[in-house]
């Protein structure tokens, strides 16, 4: 489907790094959009694999650029800095786009200048994912909805805020920085409530990954926390629910000392019933885990 002139320009950014297995099918579900980019600008982020060599042998309208490993917010922002378009459709470089997925939020980008991101869902995306309404600062400050391939951004918004934090230090919430930030400065977001973006999980154990995300996760709450002026109460009990959150996941990893360590913090900031429980069963001897593990399900 050709581009007609009331669509804006789209320019696709493509962050990479060590991406030379997944590469090649993460731009050809841009190239086969049936609304086509104005270009594709992938960004080397140092590689040491045949990334670049890969990209580069793809041709317009895609272009390779290359730099020394900085992260990949660094990527972005480098991308974005070089690209044409109005809009800025943002691509991890092992995630793909269904082939409609530009055309259906094509619409959403025309109507309003405040509009700052237009985003989708992920295929099979969780339920708790998803939201009804307009998507307020609010409702980003408890939980990020918006994952980075699935979103379209108005350069405008873009440089309005300087672009994405590269603090590397924000791992795992390198996005979300960017999203809550553009929420407090005004800007909208618009959803496409349809599955139109194949997401792949990062690949990783919990364990050796959690303590870092949690530690990006608080160093985002305060910043953003700062940013926008929130008041301490606030953004102490955004930490007590980051440490609750990350406690139970690594509780279900049975990561039993990190998930103690968590939970109690998360009790230091505000004792609950449900927070002690889960503390407390982290003090369970392995056996008694290793038994209901051999329990029929039937029984439990």
């Amino acid at each position: 489907m050709p581009p007609t002139t009331d669509v804006p320009t789209i320019s696709a950014v493509v962050p990479a790094y060590n991406a030379a297995d997944t590469i090649t099918r993460t731009v050809q579900s841009i190239l086969d959009q049936t609304l086509p980019v104005c270009e594709v600008i992938v960004v080397d982020d140092g590689s040491t694999d045949q990334t670049a060599a890969i990209v580069e042998r793809l041709g317009p309208p895609v272009r390779c650029i290359t730099q020394e490993n900085a992260g990949p917010n660094a990527a972005r922002n480098h991308g974005v800095r070089e690209a044409t378009g109005e809009w800025i459709a943002f691509l991890d470089a092992d995630d793909s786009w269904l082939p409609n997925k530009l055309e259906r939020m094509a619409p959403l980008l025309k109507d309003d200048p405040q509009t700052g991101v237009v985003h989708c869902y992920t295929v099979d995306e969780r339920s708790w994912h998803k939201y009804d309404g307009e998507l307020t600062f609010d409702m980003l400050w408890d939980h990020n909805y918006v994952g980075t391939s699935t979103a379209i951004v108005r350069k405008a918004a873009w440089e309005s805020v300087d672009g994405f934090d590269e603090d590397r230090q924000l791992i795992g919430a390198e996005d979300y920085n960017m999203w809550l930030r553009l929420a407090a400065r005004g800007w909208k977001f618009r959803l496409c409530p349809e599955e139109l973006v194949e997401y792949t999980p990062a690949a990783g154990s919990l364990s050796s990954q959690v303590r870092r995300v949690l530690d990006g996760e608080l160093l985002n709450a305060r910043r953003i926390a700062e940013f926008a002026n929130l008041p301490p109460a606030r953004l102490q009990q955004r930490e007590r629910e980051l440490y609750a959150e990350y406690g139970v996941a690594m509780f279900h990893a049975r990561d039993m000392r990190g998930a103690r360590q968590f939970l109690g913090q998360a009790l230091r900031f505000r004792p609950s019933v449900d927070v002690l429980a889960r503390w407390l069963a982290t003090w369970l001897p392995d056996a008694v885990w290793k038994l209901r593990r051999r329990m029929p399900q039937s029984a439990a």
